[in-house]
């Protein structure tokens, strides 16, 4: 297999293949195409006894691509691309007020509602309220925010929802007064 003819194969079809990479992690960010392909090709090289035709060692390699793949999806479980909101991310502020009270936004706009969130926003830690108030009340984005604040976005979606959360329990322990 280590021939040259099969050297030839990888510098006609190197694109391609990453290309077929790509279609197949479409919306995943957190593994490169041309990461998965040189992996399955080092892997391949390294098998001592495959001897295929040129013909049959195209569908064996595109075959150890998409296998490739799958045992990544299967070995990690669900992944967030960077460029999409979490469902962490998605359940805001106007969510965990509506999980206490159904009509959540009039509450918002009185001077009570508003004397009430400021409490919850003040019983966070400061990291946690900072990126509650630039998330969900400033529209920032969790890239736009790990950029600017030198931090993981993954830092920053946990100091989220730790946040959500102190402020769910915040909102039902002072239920009647909202």
């Amino acid at each position: 297999m280590k021939d040259p003819e099969f050297g030839a194969f990888i510098k006609r079809e190197r694109q391609r293949l990453v290309g077929f990479v790509r279609a197949l992690l479409r919306d995943a960010s957190e593994i490169d195409a041309e990461d998965v392909v040189h992996d399955v090709l080092v892997r391949l090289l390294g098998k001592p006894n495959l001897e295929l035709p040129l013909d049959r060692m195209s569908a064996y390699v595109y075959r150890s691509l998409q296998n490739r793949v799958v045992d990544h999806f299967r070995s990690r479980g669900r992944h967030v691309s960077l460029d999409e909101e979490t469902e962490d991310a998605r359940g805001g502020l106007i969510d965990v007020l509506q999980d206490v009270k159904p009509d959540a936004l009039e509450i918002l706009q009185s001077e009570q509602g508003r004397q009430g969130l400021f409490e919850g926003l003040d019983s966070l830690s400061p990291i946690e309220r900072e990126v509650v108030i630039a998330h969900e009340l400033e529209g920032v984005s969790f890239k736009e925010l790990a950029s600017r604040w030198n931090m993981p976005v993954n830092t920053l979606l946990s100091h989220k929802a730790r946040g959500m959360k102190k402020l769910k329990i915040h909102f039902q322990a002072s239920r009647e007064h909202l």
